[in-house]
């Protein structure tokens, strides 16, 4: 009897720190599967749900995006973006990041424009006139030989 419950500890204890693990983790592969557009320091996957929530801003609809850029430690930070019509609102997540500092765990904004920076070798997208201590706020950049199929 004794060997029963020590064996149904085992399997509860193992069973709970995978739930654990996986509840406080959000590696590149869940956020891809998810839907979001994901900066790896590289290559950015789920690109064209990042476009069509531009394509929405410009026919002034509201819209949704969410943005994991990653560390290279792989550890994300989340940018829960969205469009109403008018004006931009972007929660920052930090909660998963490991390295965060003494940055808040999540931090909110609103800004009125996202301006698209064409650069040599990347494209740079940056919030603009937002109400927080920067007036501009870098949200994604992507290296332009990774979206030769894509049109700007």
């Amino acid at each position: 009897m004794r060997a029963v419950k020590n064996k149904f500890l085992l399997v509860f204890i193992v069973g709970m720190s995978v739930t654990f693990n996986s509840a406080c983790s959000y590696d590149s592969e869940k956020a891809v599967l998810n839907g979001d557009v994901v900066n790896m320091h590289g290559p950015v996957y789920n690109y064209p749900a990042f476009e069509n929530f531009l394509e929405s801003m410009e026919m002034k609809e509201s819209a949704t995006v969410r943005i994991a850029n990653y560390t290279l430690e792989g550890d994300p930070t989340l940018y829960n973006l969205s469009f109403d019509g008018s004006s931009l609102h972007l929660e920052i997540d930090r909660s998963k990041n490991k390295n965060k500092g003494n940055e808040p765990a999540k931090t909110s904004m609103t800004c009125t424009d996202l301006v698209e920076k064409d650069g040599q070798q990347l494209f740079v997208y940056t919030l603009e006139g937002c109400n927080s201590p920067v007036e501009s706020f870098t949200i994604l950049n992507v290296a332009k030989e990774h979206v030769d199929e894509h049109d700007h």
